[in-house]
């Protein structure tokens, strides 16, 4: 099914450098409510989130893997597990593909590791087949090499 991709849509990175991505080194959490009052952390990994389901709407799985640290696992609502390249080769296989975070990016910041929360559909075709899924991600990033990458991701289904 798709869901072991629809988690990847809320995360892997683009190469954009530290200062730039961290927005703040104190050790906090936040919850954005409107765009107007999104703190930087939240900006931050609402523009990641959105460039992951770019690489993903684009199927271009490059730009997407670079998102993702090389330990990178997600754990699927199908309770199995998929490492980096299985997500690459499964994401890889689905067509016609959209993303849409529709819920605001909830952000804790512990130093240069960030726990983030949104909700995402995806929609497009696996196999001939059309499907729509909605899924809330909780993705744990790290700073590395000034990159902020998806090291875990736990994804489940939501209500449509």
């Amino acid at each position: 099914m798709k869901t072991i991709l629809l988690a990847l849509g809320a995360a892997s990175l683009l190469t954009l450098p530290a200062a730039a991505q961290l927005a703040t080194t104190a050790n906090h959490a936040t919850t954005a409510t409107t765009s107007s009052s999104l703190t930087a952390d939240e900006q931050l990994f609402t523009k990641l989130i959105g460039q992951v389901g770019t690489a993903i709407e684009q199927h271009d799985m490059t730009a997407l893997g670079q998102y993702m640290a090389p330990e990178y696992v997600h754990y699927n609502p199908n309770n199995g597990s998929s490492n980096r390249p299985e997500e690459l080769a499964y994401i890889g296989t689905w067509s016609n593909t959209t993303v849409k975070t529709i819920t605001p990016v909830k952000v804790n910041h512990y130093g240069n590791t960030v726990i983030t929360v949104a909700t995402t559909v995806f929609s497009g075709e696996e196999g001939g087949k059309a499907f729509k899924s909605t899924i809330q991600m909780m993705i744990a990033w790290v700073l590395r090499d000034g990159r902020w990458q998806m090291a875990v991701m736990q994804s489940k289904l939501m209500p449509a």
